[in-house]
């Protein structure tokens, strides 16, 4: 659960006290509506995360002193949290979006730049949106909620997405990468099924009546991926396909959230369509840079899960998410960098 409170609730760090290959984290565009379908189901405002690094004056990364920025997947708007990997100073966060950071033991920290090391900045070309893979985080998550109620439909949900995320993972060639699935993969840390459960939170939608235009959306969107996907690899198509047969009111939530948004994240899934869904669209305006970042609560326990089949078996790292990596690399460690323009308060 997360709400907006003190922002000192949690110790504050100074960026100069940040090392090169500390863990990042980073609180969600205030009133976005992607990063808030993500809230409802993995229970924190922390929608972003990178690794910490150090920027010299011509944008480039260096190993030398304190980090000023972050290596993340992000599309080159700053919107949205998946992409190719690029470097930004903080700056370009503040002051509507806080930075959490966990110190990392040096070995990580080392292995994680190694990793970056792989990769050359390229500003304007770090890849695009990829609304497949933060539906089939979320879709994941869902299948987390469904546990309660359908056990059946809960388990065959996270198999696909699974398959999907292992199917669709990113590689040094092809870095598509989702923002976790990025430091996950620096980091070379292990997650498992167990791991993937959030804590109690409040889960889909149920105050909205389906929009006429979702169906549309669908049926885009499972083109879209028959004209991506090999004919031996049907696995995001399999699992749009579950969710529309089986979770349609999933696909309602999801749907809405993309349309109050813009409709950036999709692209050209819109064309067309712009008469049929502005009464769902909130602009821009809505998402006041100039607004306050709501802070996280402390992280709970993560809700029960009896009976869950292979607890220990592997979670591509695809389906990591922010909170994963606050809860296993320092649940108890997380503290927030002051932002320069909030010394006085």
């Amino acid at each position: 659960m997360t709400e907006t409170q003190d922002i000192t609730s949690f110790e504050v760090r100074s960026k100069d006290e940040v090392r090169p290959g500390d863990l990042l984290l980073v609180t969600q565009i205030p009133g976005e509506a992607l990063g808030r379908l993500m809230e409802r189901f993995d229970g924190t405002v922390l929608s972003h995360s990178g690794i910490a690094v150090s920027i010299d004056e011509d944008g480039r990364p260096q190993r030398d002193g304190p980090a000023n920025g972050i290596a993340s997947a992000l599309a080159d708007n700053l919107r949205y949290d998946v992409g190719g990997i690029r470097w930004d100073r903080f700056e370009k966060f503040w002051p509507s979006r806080d930075f959490y950071t966990i110190a990392m033991p040096d070995a990580l920290r080392a292995r994680a730049l190694d990793y970056l090391d792989r990769f050359e900045p390229t500003p304007g070309e770090e890849g695009a949106f990829s609304f497949l893979k933060l539906v089939n985080v979320a879709a994941g998550l869902r299948s987390v909620e469904l546990w309660a109620t359908d056990r059946d439909l809960g388990d065959r949900l996270y198999r696909a997405c699974r398959d999907v995320a292992t199917s669709w993972a990113a590689t040094p060639t092809s870095p598509s990468f989702y923002c976790a699935e990025l430091v996950a993969t620096a980091y070379g840390r292990r997650f498992t099924r167990a791991e993937f459960t959030p804590p109690p939170a409040r889960g889909l939608r149920r105050d909205i009546e389906e929009p006429e235009w979702a169906s549309t959306v669908m049926e885009r969107l499972q083109r879209r991926v028959d004209d991506l996907e090999d004919t031996d690899d049907r696995s995001a198509a399999t699992m749009l396909a579950l969710l529309s047969s089986d979770d349609w009111d999933f696909v309602v939530d999801a749907s809405t959230a993309i349309a109050q948004s813009g409709g950036k994240a999709i692209g050209d899934l819109l064309d067309g369509m712009v008469d049929r869904v502005s009464s769902w669209v909130r602009g821009d305006e809505e998402a006041d840079p100039g607004e306050k970042p709501r802070a996280p609560e402390a992280l709970p326990d993560p809700r029960p899960m009896p009976g869950l089949p292979d607890p220990d078996s592997p979670l591509p790292h695809g389906l990591v998410t922010p909170r994963m990596l606050w809860q296993v690399f320092g649940r108890d460690e997380l503290c927030r960098i002051e932002q320069p323009s909030l010394r006085a308060h």
